[in-house]
């Protein structure tokens, strides 16, 4: 018995719910219609009540910018720009870079490891890393000043590395040299 009360009561609400979710539909549909142009309604009038929408109607003398036309969309900002490009941003490609250079700095060919370490500071400019090994590859090649240059910008990039104070004293050495 009180499980066919239950059941009668579940019931009742599903029915209950059913005419509110047909006219949440009908909206929606509506709102679609509306969208597209196939609305019967005018489209410079104003939303029915019941209808949300978070378009403000424009009026004739709302232009949008002084050279803005309804055709024309605004320019992009500077600051838009930037968002894209960090919106694309993967530092896969560095990693990458960094790792075939390392290859190459173990082989023994530390030109091929330079070039791979300035494409990667290249694609990522606050990486550290390829900075730390561009200075390891030109120290191997004898040539201190581009060495003690790398070495100081790791440090500017990364002031809290964990081997901050070996690589000072690298710099110190190299500079005396």
């Amino acid at each position: 018995m009180v499980r066919l009360a239950f059941f009668a009561s579940l019931l009742f609400l599903l029915v209950g719910a059913l005419p509110s979710q047909q006219q949440d539909k009908q909206q929606g549909q509506q709102q679609n219609d509306q969208q597209s142009g196939q609305s019967q309604q005018d489209s410079d009038a104003p939303p029915a009540p019941q209808e949300s929408t978070s378009k403000k109607p424009r009026s004739d003398n709302d232009k949008g910018g002084k050279d803005a036309t309804p055709d024309e969309p605004p320019p992009i900002s500077s600051d838009a720009e930037k968002t894209k490009a960090n919106a694309t941003y993967n530092p896969l490609p560095a990693q990458q870079d960094v790792e075939v250079g390392m290859f190459y700095l173990h082989k023994g060919d530390v030109d091929a490891a330079i070039d791979r370490f300035l494409d990667a500071i290249q694609q990522r400019p606050n990486f550290a890393k390829p900075r730390l090994l561009l200075g390891k590859a030109y120290e191997k090649k004898h040539d201190n000043e581009s060495a003690v240059k790398y070495y100081k910008e790791y440090l500017k990039v990364l002031p809290g590395a964990p081997d901050a104070k070996e690589v000072q004293k690298k710099i110190e050495k190299l500079s005396k040299e």
